[in-house]
């Protein structure tokens, strides 16, 4: 069970971007984007399987009520009387509707609605809205959005479009718009973060199993906006080289993302550290974190960042692993990229939680 949630909120976001990017692309004239060929079917069972997918939460929400009041009496209440049950039923009425919507060819400002509404239905299921409604309806969902729509359009070009003379059309729009949305998600989730984590402590928080999928994904984040760069400002330049296909970096981009999705959806599952002290003395620290460091976390009232050598040379690493993507790019090899972007991620986060000092 602990396996499945994960994954299931992992194919939620691959999904929601899959029919975000193609209801989006339907917007944008044929000459100024590559021709996309997603077959149907791919496109309906997306929309069902976002029914099954979104009932994650609410496995885990009646695993954790039945052994109190009997599995029958935890499921009828968890989907009428809780947030999350009465999102999935409004989730799975809007799904069925878009599935019909696509299989008839409806309109796409008809498909977009659909969209729209299951959106804001992932905002009115989310923790920030629990906490306050319409500031975590909205920003949640403004942040679900943003992220699915950006990465969605980067899936069908990347992995569903043919080779054709549109793709300097299509970076000249996507490279603002790409920009755009990544101003927007980085406030929007700073912004959702301080909802659970405050500021002073956030470095704390990361001896925590929540701050730990936090942190991974903050550093994550970090090789998406060196492949955008390359693949918005450097790749309009490399177009004018005949031989130059701009998809392998778009893919390249793309699977990163999906590393971004997996410590996003690992994360929901986790629980929000709100007091990171009385986190760690209720319910413990996080044993890979004890593991690392070599020794039991019982506090935080002491912990704080102190660099050492071998830490120091992490980072240093690390960030040579960035510049390793840029010269990957230079020699024509995105698979290198994707190398170098995980050991990023992992020279980083090594460099960071070898760091804390307790």
């Amino acid at each position: 069970m602990s396996y499945f949630i994960p994954i299931a909120e992992f194919g939620n976001y691959l999904l929601y971007s899959i029919l975000v990017g193609h209801v989006a692309l339907q917007f944008v004239p044929e000459a100024n984007k590559p021709k996309v060929n997603i077959p149907i079917p791919v496109l309906l069972l997306s929309t069902l399987g976002i029914i099954i997918f979104s009932l994650g939460p609410i496995v885990q929400t009646v695993a954790y009520f039945q052994g109190g009041v009997g599995l029958a009496l935890a499921i009828k209440s968890v989907l009428f009387d809780f947030q999350v049950g009465r999102a999935w039923i409004f989730i799975g009425f809007m799904a069925t509707f878009l599935y019909l919507a696509i299989f008839l060819k409806g309109s796409k400002y008809v498909q977009s609605l659909f969209l729209l509404l299951m959106i804001a239905a992932v905002g009115y299921s989310s923790h920030v809205a629990s906490l306050s409604f319409w500031p975590g309806l909205l920003s949640h969902s403004t942040h679900f959005l943003i992220i699915t729509l950006w990465t969605g359009i980067l899936i069908h070009a990347a992995w569903f479009s043919k080779e054709e003379p549109n793709w300097s059309k299509f970076l000249r729009w996507f490279t603002p718009f790409a920009v755009f949305c990544i101003v927007i998600i980085i406030f929007s989730g700073i912004y959702l973060m301080l909802f659970v984590v405050e500021p002073k402590d956030y470095v704390k928080s990361w001896v925590l199993p929540y701050g730990q999928m936090l942190l991974l994904k903050h550093i994550s984040i970090i090789p998406v906006l060196v492949f955008a760069f390359i693949n918005g400002v450097l790749s309009r330049k490399a177009l004018k080289l005949p031989s130059f296909n701009p998809k392998p970096w778009i893919k390249a981009e793309s699977i990163i993302l999906f590393i971004v999705f997996y410590f996003t959806a690992v994360m929901g599952t986790l629980s929000p550290p709100h007091e990171v002290e009385f986190t760690v003395k209720s319910e413990g620290s996080s044993k890979w974190v004890e593991w690392v460091l070599g020794k039991n976390v019982l506090s935080t009232l002491q912990l704080h960042l102190v660099p050492s050598f071998q830490s120091g040379l992490l980072i240093i690493i690390s960030i040579l692993f960035l510049l390793l993507i840029i010269i990957s790019f230079k020699r024509y090899k995105p698979i290198l990229g994707v190398v170098f972007g995980v050991g990023f991620i992992v020279a980083l986060y090594f460099g960071l939680i070898m760091s804390l000092s307790i």
